[in-house]
């Protein structure tokens, strides 16, 4: 199996921080996120807090293969994931912005896990949201 595609079945799924919401919920919001396969490579992605019926965050991203790298090409800022021993890196591009405001996101991506970090509009959390592949 291609490297991307070891990206894609990892990404496609819905996840959740239950576990990490669970144990500390003064600091970390509980948070649903679903990415659902709408073509090929191509995602549409919803996060929504676990009280919301609509989410706050809904956008379509698509994936590509350059250079040695994984690029997941989104409406705020493309992110570039790396391979590693057992999980994928990733990082938002230099210079990007989210409503005139300087905007970063981390993320490593597991077999089972996704883990996420925005840091800048949000100014959300003081590390990583840590969310459990559910199906």
């Amino acid at each position: 199996m291609d490297l991307i595609d070891v990206f894609c079945e990892w990404f496609e799924g819905e996840f959740d921080n239950w576990t990490q919401a669970s144990s500390n919920p003064s600091k970390w919001s509980h948070i649903f996120i679903s990415h659902k396969k709408i073509g090929k490579r191509k995602y549409l992605t919803k996060s929504r807090y676990n009280f919301a019926k609509e989410p706050y965050r809904e956008q379509e991203v698509s994936i590509e293969f350059e250079n040695g790298l994984i690029i997941v090409h989104n409406p705020i800022c493309n992110m570039v994931f790396e391979s590693n021993a057992n999980h994928f890196y990733g990082e938002s591009q230099n210079g990007c912005e989210y409503k005139g405001k300087p905007f970063h996101s981390q993320a490593k991506l597991f077999k089972r896990e996704y883990h996420t970090w925005d840091r800048g509009y949000w100014e959300s959390s003081t590390g990583f949201f840590v969310f459990e592949k559910r199906l």
